[in-house]
């Protein structure tokens, strides 16, 4: 590549020796935000999200010896695979398994400021040999203002501490490998290239979309004019050992389901947002030219909508454990109107909007700094020839939006994308200019530290995640398996099954469903039961009972209005302390 920035082969460490005044502010941001991240931890400890409840299967199997239940071609490895050594050596309960994963999110939170601190110290590096000029440079205050304010954000706002779920590991990952990429850039070297290799290979176990962008990565490093032997033998290096790190798990996966693959959530997500899908569950078949399921979950009856996903082996929700296994036989393709209208909507609705709702104060920090640029296209020439710092970033983003994008999938990218446009930024000489940026960063930190205290402060008093201040899933859990249930036994339930965690905890498995609600479909089959009337009403039941489940549950949680009466006549059983009732057919009781 021609143009871009180079630094000289040498190590400049001593002149960013941080001078006392400096790390006391250093330390001083690492206390607030690990203090933010604990108190947010501590009043959203029980929470639950979708996805939540299939990692926790995987990592409860592998902490009891069962390795092979991390190999599964949807969910990526990493996350389950570390929260299962927490399961392993402390065994909580069901009161206490999901403090235990939410304390793993605050070491993982930790884990990633460590990773951040890395890559912004070795940014500030690159900004110093680019600007030249040490007037021009941002001050090393205002500049790590900037870095905490941005990391904050990204990591607190927009991926948030309290998801359980992989996003904040894929973080660590990303500034981890943005460091690397740097470090090889200015001194290259065989023991760094090797550590590239592996850290790609760990991001890709925590999630498979950082399979292709792993290879944007150490295109980043070596794709440097003009090319030579050494450089050539050290790509050679990071790309060979990111391939045999990940090779065994993408052989088992794709050996798993008879086609290569490195994780099937493209795929599905490619069909379900792309080419109309019915999602997340269920599928029947349909739409025209997106195939038929091979072994669809058996539709018990059309009123109330009742199905049945008895398979063993695919965890405590087997409709959403394995959904590769349900959509089988699906065949996603291309629409290129679908998709650049889904491009857009996902930039402006999901990208821009999230930057603007979470991290407009930053965005506009950015902002200034580039108009007090020296001359207008210096910014622009800067961020150029900093291509490989914001590109993988950049890709990401692109390859999310084309598809499907969450808030969550966005934080440990963003960060790469603020650490190239801050890079490129050189100050004008003129005289009081970098106290005012100064000013500006500290304005930024202040703000920004206000938005995360305001919103901890929600989830403080329950305006906001209440549900994670609530022992609820253990109550029905305990209450369940104290009346009749046990570890094993297969249940129906009315409502939604993504959230019913007190199942995971009791042990139980959801084989039979009426759904809350659907989310690519109309209908409220939930509702429909109840508002049937008694003589459909056991007719329904009849027919759940012949399945051999030993109890229904009627869970309103996370399901509309309407999915469970607020009281339910005997023979149910209002669950002690919550809103959800359990029928337990004669043999249970």
């Amino acid at each position: 590549m021609t143009n871009e920035a180079t630094l000289p082969v040498t190590d400049i460490q001593p002149s960013l020796t941080a001078n006392g005044e400096l790390k006391r502010f250093q330390i001083g941001c690492w206390v607030a935000l690990i203090g933010i991240g604990l108190v947010r931890t501590w009043f959203t400890r029980y929470e639950i999200k979708g996805d939540s409840m299939s990692y926790l299967d995987i990592a409860r199997a592998v902490a009891e010896g069962h390795a092979g239940a991390a190999i599964h071609p949807y969910w990526a490895p990493g996350y389950p695979i570390l929260i299962s050594f927490f399961l392993w050596l402390f065994r909580p309960g069901p009161y206490w398994e999901c403090p235990l994963v939410h304390v793993v999110n605050l070491l993982i939170f930790i884990g990633t400021l460590f990773a951040f601190q890395l890559f912004w110290r070795e940014v500030l590096q690159w900004h110093q040999n680019l600007v030249k000029k040490s007037d021009a440079t941002i001050p090393e205050r205002a500049y790590w203002a900037i870095g905490y304010s941005t990391f904050g954000i990204a990591t607190l706002n927009v991926i948030t501490i309290s998801l359980v779920g992989p996003d904040l590991l894929v973080a660590v990952f990303c500034c981890l490998a943005g460091w690397l990429v740097l470090h090889l850039r200015r001194l290259p070297g065989i023991r760094y290239a090797l550590l590239l290799g592996l850290v790609l290979a760990l991001g890709y176990y925590a999630k498979a979309p950082f399979f292709p962008i792993g290879i944007v990565f150490i295109l980043c490093v070596f794709a440097k004019w003009p090319l030579s032997p050494r450089k050539i033998f050290l790509a050679t290096i990071a790309f060979g050992t990111f391939l045999v790190l990940c090779a065994p798990f993408i052989a088992a996966i794709s050996l798993s389901k008879g086609h290569f693959t490195f994780g099937e959530s493209a795929r599905l997500s490619q069909a379900f947002y792309i080419n109309g899908v019915e999602y997340y569950e269920y599928w029947q078949g349909g739409p025209e030219g997106s195939g038929t399921p091979l072994h669809p979950a058996h539709k018990l009856s059309d009123y109330p909508t009742i199905f049945e996903s008895s398979v063993r082996g695919i965890g405590t929700y087997p409709a959403w454990f394995d959904p590769s296994y349900w959509y089988e036989g699906i065949t996603p393709h291309t629409n290129w109107k679908r998709q650049a209208a889904v491009f857009r909507s996902n930039l402006i609705w999901q990208g821009f909007s999230t930057i603007m709702e979470l991290g407009a104060a930053l965005v506009c920090v950015l902002t200034l700094l580039i108009l007090l640029t020296d001359h207008r296209n210096s910014w622009a020439s800067g961020f150029r020839k900093l291509w490989f710092i914001w590109l993988p970033g950049a890709v990401a983003f692109v390859m999310f939006a084309s598809v499907h994008v969450e808030p969550r999938f966005l934080g440990g990218w963003l960060i790469l994308l603020f650490a190239g446009a801050v890079c490129a930024c050189s100050l004008p000489a003129f005289a009081g200019t970098r106290q005012v940026v100064g000013y500006i960063a500290a304005a930024l930190l202040i703000t920004t530290g206000a938005a995360l205290v305001l919103q901890a402060s929600r989830e403080a008093v329950g305006i906001d995640h209440a549900a994670g201040r609530s022992a609820r899933d253990a109550s029905i859990a305990v209450f369940l398996l104290n009346n009749g249930l046990r570890p094993e036994d297969d249940v129906a339930l009315i409502g939604n099954g993504f959230l019913a965690y007190w199942a995971h905890l009791a042990r139980l498995h959801l084989v039979i469903e009426i759904p809350g609600g659907f989310a690519s479909r109309p209908g409220h089959p939930a509702t429909d039961f109840w508002e049937s009337g008694p003589e459909q009403q056991e007719k329904v039941l009849a027919i759940i009972q012949r399945t051999g489940v030993k109890a229904i549950i009627a869970d309103p949680q996370n399901a509309p209005i309407g999915s469970v009466p607020s009281t339910v006549s005997a023979p149910w059983k209002k669950i002690n302390g919550t809103d959800a009732y359990v029928y337990l057919f004669p043999t249970s009781r």
